[in-house]
C-alpha cells in the first residue's frame, strides 16, 4: 500500500484537538491556557494545515480582528500558532502552509496580517517585515508595594476598557481595535493561565497591567497607562514582584527614568500584505501616482496599483516589494528608510509619496 502524500488544506472545526496537540508540542504553554485558547480562539475558516497519513504536522491560525492603520479601521487578521512537528522540520512545510494561508486571506479580501513571532527573521522570506517595536523593562525588582496599587477582579475588568481604547487602540498603527467584548475575552485569556490584574488608581484609573508568575519571574505582557503614568505603574509591578525578576512589555516611546532597572527596545511585530488592492482602498490615501508591487507569495498582489486600490496600465512612480511597502503604509518606516529596496521610476512621484506617508506611532500589544 502506498503511503499517503502530504496534503495542504484549509482547517476544519473538527481539527481543533489536533491543532491543540501540535501547539502543546511546539510551545511552552499550560494545559489550562491551551484548553481556553482552542475553546475561544480557534477560527478554522482563517486557518490552514499540512496533513500526512492522517496526522497534522504543520499548522498556522488566523484570528479575525479590526486593525487600526493610520487612523483607519481595517478588517484583517492576526496570525498565531505557526508550528511544525519537531520531527518533521526543514522539509519546506512552513512555506507550503504560509502560501496557502496568504492566498486564503487574499481571496477573502483582507488587507493585511500582523503577528509577533519569536524569531522575526523567519518570516522575511515570505514578505513579512517589521512594523512595530516594544520597550521591555527587565531585571531584578526591588522595593515594596506602593500605596495606590490594588488588584481588580473579573467583575471589574470592564472598567479598564476605556483606558485601552484611548491609550492603545486609538493611538497606535498596527494595534488591535478590540471591542469591549474582545477586550474582556483577552482579560479571560490572561486569567486562564493564572494572570492577575494590578491597577494604578487614585480618584480615577490611571493604568493597569496583567501579570503572572512563571517560576521566579513576573511576566507582564500587557501594561497600559495614561500619558505620564507608565513610571508609577511599573513601580507598582516592581513592588508586587518583591525581588523577583520581571519582564514588562510597554509601548516603544515610553520614557522611564530613575527606575534602577534595565530597559531594552526590541522589534516585536511583523506584518504582510494579504490583498494590496484592499489595503490601498481601505487606507483612503489621496495620491495621483501609481505603485508597481511585486510579491513572492501572493500572485494577486503583483501589478501596478493606484492608491484607490485599482490595478492600472499607467506608468508607476516606484517599484517595491509588497511587504517592504507595507512598513511605509503602516507608518513604521518612511519611504526614504527603505530606499535600497525601492526602484524609482519617477522622481517627482517618489518625492510625493515620501511626503504624504510620514512615520507614526506603531505598536502591536497582542500576540493572538
Amino acid at each position: 500500500m502506498m503511503k499517503e502524500k502530504e496534503r495542504v488544506r484549509l482547517a476544519e472545526k473538527k481539527d481543533a484537538a489536533a491543532f491543540c496537540r501540535l501547539w502543546k508540542l511546539c510551545f511552552d504553554d499550560s494545559d489550562a491556557f491551551c484548553s481556553w485558547l482552542f475553546q475561544n480562539r480557534f477560527y478554522p475558516q482563517y486557518s490552514v494545515c499540512l496533513e500526512k497519513e492522517g496526522e497534522i504536522l504543520s499548522a498556522m491560525q488566523g484570528v479575525p480582528y479590526t486593525i487600526g492603520v493610520r487612523g483607519k479601521n481595517l478588517q484583517s487578521v492576526m496570525l498565531c500558532g505557526v508550528s511544525t512537528h519537531p520531527a518533521h522540520r526543514k522539509k519546506g512545510y512552513m512555506r507550503k502552509i504560509f502560501t496557502l494561508e496568504m492566498e486564503l486571506l487574499h481571496e477573502k479580501g483582507l488587507p493585511l496580517a500582523v503577528h509577533t513571532p519569536a524569531v522575526l527573521e523567519s518570516y522575511f522570506a515570505y514578505g513579512h517585515y517589521p512594523v512595530a517595536d516594544a520597550l521591555y523593562v527587565q531585571g531584578e525588582s526591588l522595593g515594596e508595594e506602593g500605596k495606590h496599587g490594588r488588584f481588580y477582579e473579573k467583575n471589574q475588568w470592564a472598567e479598564l476598557f476605556p483606558l485601552y481604547e484611548k491609550n492603545i487602540a486609538s493611538k497606535y498603527s498596527g494595534a488591535i481595535k478590540r471591542t469591549k467584548e474582545e477586550f474582556l475575552r483577552k482579560c479571560d485569556d490572561y486569567a486562564a493561565d493564572g494572570g492577575r490584574c494590578i491597577v494604578l488608581k487614585e480618584e480615577t484609573i490611571q493604568g493597569y497591567a496583567f501579570l503572572y508568575q512563571i517560576e521566579n519571574q513576573i511576566i507582564c505582557p500587557e501594561a497600559v497607562a495614561e500619558e505620564g503614568y507608565y513610571g508609577p505603574l511599573v513601580k507598582q509591578i516592581i513592588g508586587f514582584a518583591k525581588g523577583k525578576k520581571i519582564s514588562v512589555k510597554l509601548p516603544p516611546e515610553v520614557k522611564l527614568s530613575h527606575m534602577g532597572i534595565e530597559t531594552i527596545s526590541m522589534t516585536k511585530g511583523v506584518a504582510g500584505v494579504c490583498n494590496i488592492g484592499a489595503l490601498f482602498k481601505g487606507l483612503e490615501i489621496d495620491c495621483p501616482y501609481a505603485v508597481e508591487i511585486f510579491d513572492p507569495i501572493v500572485a494577486g498582489n503583483n501589478g501596478v496599483f493606484r492608491f484607490d486600490g485599482a490595478k492600472t496600465s499607467r506608468e508607476a512612480a516606484i517599484k517595491v516589494e509588497a511587504g517592504r511597502f507595507l512598513g511605509v503604509l503602516m507608518g513604521y518606516n518612511a519611504l526614504e528608510d527603505i530606499r535600497p529596496f525601492v526602484t524609482i521610476l519617477n522622481q517627482d512621484g517618489y518625492d510625493f509619496i515620501n511626503g504624504i506617508l510620514p512615520k507614526c506611532n506603531c505598536y502591536i500589544i497582542d500576540e493572538y
